[in-house]
């Protein structure tokens, strides 16, 4: 995951231009936590894979401390200087995934989040640790979103998105690249809800879906910060950027000259598996 992420630029555009998770999903994970509690639990929350901190963020106005990890320096630098500047109880560490239960303490975290990574790491073996640093009662929520392919301003708008996300998938599954990952979020996680189950005494899914209006700018720098079009240029240097190709397309098709007029309307669903300890 690194070395999808670990690079100035990319870091650039994922505070840029991912999306901030909506409240509906916080709401739901403070649900779970509170459901058979006496109060409410909100002194410790570890984000996993925590990226420029977008989620990083958004919990700490909720509990008393936050750690958030990852295993880019890039991204985390893009966390402290911009996304999480002056966010006094949010603090980054540079760790990987699967040392989660080496830096948190056993039985310290009210809740454990892991936005948009999951499919870079999860397992059976990460979900023990999850269970491990959590206190009693305490939730591992790990959430996503991916774009739906129905649901756009016009049959047309949604075959432009289809044929210029079959191009790079195809591209990247014929070279063996994120094939994995990629089809944990297509499948919106069931596979490792699967594995959630053989851990947690009580899980849930969640899913809900929202259509967010973007500019043809939002549309190519949201593009741009996917690992798997990352990886896409990466092993094809030399070849059209296409996400030039689809931003071309798509102000052609709307008929607009400015790429920061909000045109398009973006159906995204977001998705999640949660765990709860007993």
């Amino acid at each position: 995951m690194a070395t999808l992420f670990n690079t100035p630029e990319i870091a650039e555009f994922y505070v840029k231009y991912r999306p901030v998770y909506p409240a509906f999903v916080y709401d739901k994970i403070f649900q779970v936590l509170d459901d058979g509690s006496a109060g409410k639990n909100r002194q410790f929350a570890v984000d996993v894979g925590c990226g420029s901190g977008q989620s990083t963020r958004q919990l700490a106005e909720h509990f008393d401390r936050v750690l958030g990890l990852d295993s880019s320096e890039a991204q985390l630098n893009e966390a402290r200087t911009k996304f999480c500047s002056g966010v006094s109880n949010a603090v980054f560490r540079c760790e990987t995934a699967d040392r989660l239960s080496e830096v948190v303490e056993d039985g310290s975290a009210d809740v454990v989040t892991i936005a948009a990574a999951l499919h870079y790491f999860g397992s059976k073996s990460f979900f023990e640790k999850c269970l491990k640093v959590l206190k009693n009662g305490g939730v591992m929520a790990a959430y996503c979103y991916s774009f739906k392919m129905d649901g756009w301003d016009s049959a047309d708008v949604g075959r432009i998105f289809q044929e210029f996300f079959a191009g790079i998938l195809q591209g990247n599954f014929e070279q063996g690249v994120c094939e994995q990952g990629v089809k944990h979020v297509i499948n919106k996680y069931e596979d490792l809800f699967t594995a959630l189950v053989e851990v947690f005494p009580k899980t849930e899914r969640f899913s809900r879906t929202v259509v967010q209006r973007r500019s043809l700018n939002e549309v190519g720098g949201l593009i741009r910060s996917l690992g798997v079009y990352k990886a896409y240029r990466d092993r094809n240097p030399n070849c059209d950027d296409p996400a030039n190709t689809l931003i071309s397309r798509l102000k052609a098709f709307c008929g607009v000259d400015s790429e920061d007029e909000p045109v398009v309307n973006m159906p995204m669903e977001y998705f999640m598996i949660i765990g709860k300890k007993a």
